[in-house]
């Protein structure tokens, strides 16, 4: 009887050694009181939940013997994503969060079969939307949401 790794398996490895690094990387930092929690005991306890996570993936895992498809890496999608987060990343500044969201959504849904860009232009602008209520409004960040490029 041979051990193979299935998708289950190697998602719950991922998460493993993910929460594993985090949970590492948060010793430099203070875990604080109870009353009083340091900036170390989010970042570490968020991690020993994606440990617990990665082991509870892991186990559950079929053991079934019947074959699996192969994994597969599209690469040909990968220019794609990589080029939505460089258009992000370019639109941030100038024409602010909203449409550098908006943008990243149309440009990513070109990595996806069938292409539909009335739902993902909805998409884009919804989580602009969301991503500039939470993050410039919610947690004041200094990002505009309409930028320079639009007159605002």
């Amino acid at each position: 009887m041979t051990a193979r790794l299935n998708r289950q398996i190697l998602a719950g490895l991922l998460f493993l050694s993910i929460g594993a690094a985090f949970l590492i990387g948060s010793f430099d930092l203070s875990y604080g009181t109870w009353r009083k929690i340091g900036p170390g005991a989010f970042p570490a306890l968020i991690a020993v939940l994606l440990i617990v996570m990665g082991i509870i993936v892991g186990l559950s895992a079929r053991k079934s013997g019947e074959d699996e498809a192969p994994l597969r890496l599209y690469s040909s999608n990968l220019p794609v994503i990589i080029g939505a987060i460089v258009v992000f990343g370019l639109v941030i500044r100038g024409g602010g969060l909203l449409p550098a969201v908006f943008c990243c959504c149309l440009v990513s849904s070109f990595a996806s079969r069938p292409l539909r860009p009335v739902k993902s232009a909805i998409y884009g602008l919804a989580l602009g939307a969301g991503c500039s209520l939470a993050f410039v409004k919610g947690l004041g960040m200094p990002v505009s949401i309409i930028g320079p490029w639009f007159g605002f």
